[in-house]
């Protein structure tokens, strides 16, 4: 898999960038278009939309459009996404070694950086997906979600990996202390989110309560805030254009999704909801 990669070097890149760039085109519909919009959302917000009443018509296109605006699965299946990118990125891992070893390389100046680092932010992702959230029966996401999830974790691997030397200075110090900053941030955001939920309550109980404590006293989002710090540290240790489109992809997707999260807080717990708090960068947004 690697040493395709490696072999056909310029040309997967080509079709990485060209991912990221329809991807991005297409999440910038969904900030125009309400119809689209539908099916980029998932969790709460996703749930939200479906019980809102629409003008119906008896036209085909719009019986079709009322079917896939339906076509959603359960919010579990995102443990999905991290199994995919750990099965790809430890074979890129695995490979990389393999390949340095075979080159006579030193592999712990030749070993790829960001898909080690990667690898430790999915096995984290992973474990608590299955043992820390606490997903409702109403909790879907729509299948285009599930589906560019899938895409994310197949490409994003591949989309880091840099074969570059690594110089062991001060300039990879930053990068890794955000990374490791950005993941405490997270795991404890979404711990402050599970203790919200008591154990004991049924997974067919719609329960929301306004999450205090860490970087919920800044913001709405905290968890979407870690994650874009984790992806511009994997930017600023490769410093290449398909972190740079991984990047802002990610950037984006948060964006919409914690305005969207920011939004169904304030209108659904309403004056118990802190009206201070920004939506997902601390005093800036």
């Amino acid at each position: 898999m690697l040493h395709f990669y490696i072999k056909h070097m310029n040309n997967a890149i080509v079709f990485v960038c060209l991912y990221y760039v329809i991807d991005i085109f297409l999440l910038f519909l969904t900030f125009y278009f309400k119809s689209v919009n539908k099916w980029a959302l998932h969790g709460k917000n996703l749930f939200l939309k479906i019980e809102k009443d629409e003008e119906p018509y008896n036209t085909k296109l719009y019986k079709f459009k009322r079917i896939f605006d339906n076509f959603i699965i359960s919010k579990t299946y995102f443990s999905h996404f991290y199994i995919i990118g750990l099965v790809i990125n430890s074979i890129i891992l695995f490979q990389d070694v393999q390949y340095n070893l075979e080159n006579q390389k030193n592999v712990y100046y030749h070993i790829c950086l960001t898909n080690l680092i990667f690898e430790i932010h999915l096995l984290r992702r992973f474990f608590e997906q299955l043992f820390l959230v606490r997903t409702t029966t109403k909790s879907f996401m729509h299948i285009c979600s599930y589906l560019l999830g899938i895409s994310f974790y197949i490409i994003t691997p591949f989309s880091l990996y840099n074969n570059k030397q690594i110089n062991y200075n001060w300039s990879i110090i930053f990068p890794l202390l955000l990374f490791i900053f950005g993941n405490i941030i997270q795991f404890d955001s979404h711990l402050r989110l599970a203790k919200l939920r008591p154990k004991g309550i049924k997974k067919s109980d719609t329960f929301y309560k306004v999450p205090y404590g860490g970087f919920f006293h800044f913001v709405s989002c905290p968890h979407y805030f870690a994650e874009i710090l984790i992806y511009f540290s994997f930017f600023l240790l490769n410093k290449n254009i398909t972190c740079s489109l991984n990047f802002l992809l990610v950037l984006l997707i948060l964006i919409k999704n914690g305005m969207q999260t920011h939004e169904w807080y304030l209108k659904v717990l309403a004056d118990m909801y802190p009206k201070n708090r920004k939506i997902i960068i601390p005093f800036i947004f």
